[in-house]
């Protein structure tokens, strides 16, 4: 299976369900996908289903395990639909992470290149990763538009990520 993940305007492909965060040496996984949306005639669907292990922007530990809270601060909540897992803190109207599988009717609405290694690759789900959160110090913010690593901003890329989806806080250039 392979999958794809989209921050802002840049796609990763893989056939890991992970994210990490490599910062020098140092490599942190932070999300994992244990199951993503699948219809199922006759049956219940599967579920997207996440494990996180995150910090707000202030540095308070949230660790998700299949979609429940296990570990945070008593503002923090999470909210799911089949298809999609937020995690809000009370009081804020964007969340601190968004994970959200798109449908195929929703492709048309990407940008171009990332429509094309869709149509080029086949991945069985495309995920849009967005939110305000930071893993292990390093600081993410993901809109729509543009996905900034500390202070570092990358935008409009395309990487095969054989070896599962690693992002770094290092210079643009390296996405």
């Amino acid at each position: 299976m392979k999958h794809a993940f989209i921050f802002g305007t840049s796609i990763f492909l893989s056939s890991r369900n992970t994210l990490t965060v490599k910062d020098g040496e140092k490599k942190t996984e932070f999300l994992r996908v244990l199951s993503f949306y699948n219809h199922q005639k006759g049956s219940a669907d599967h579920l997207l289903s996440i494990d996180a292990n995150i910090t707000d922007t202030s540095g308070a530990v949230i660790r998700i395990s299949a979609n429940r809270l296990e570990e945070g601060p008593a503002d923090i909540h999470i909210e799911t639909e089949p298809h999609r897992v937020w995690v809000f803190k009370k009081g804020h109207h964007e969340p601190l992470l968004d994970v959200y599988q798109l449908n195929e009717h929703e492709f048309h609405g990407l940008s171009s290149h990332i429509l094309n290694e869709i149509e080029a690759q086949h991945p069985d789900a495309v995920v849009s990763i967005k939110g305000d959160f930071k893993v292990s110090g390093v600081h993410f913010f993901i809109e729509n538009e543009k996905m900034f690593v500390n202070s570092n901003g990358f935008a409009n890329g395309v990487e095969n990520a054989h070896d599962g989806v690693i992002l770094t806080p290092g210079e643009a250039a390296d996405y």
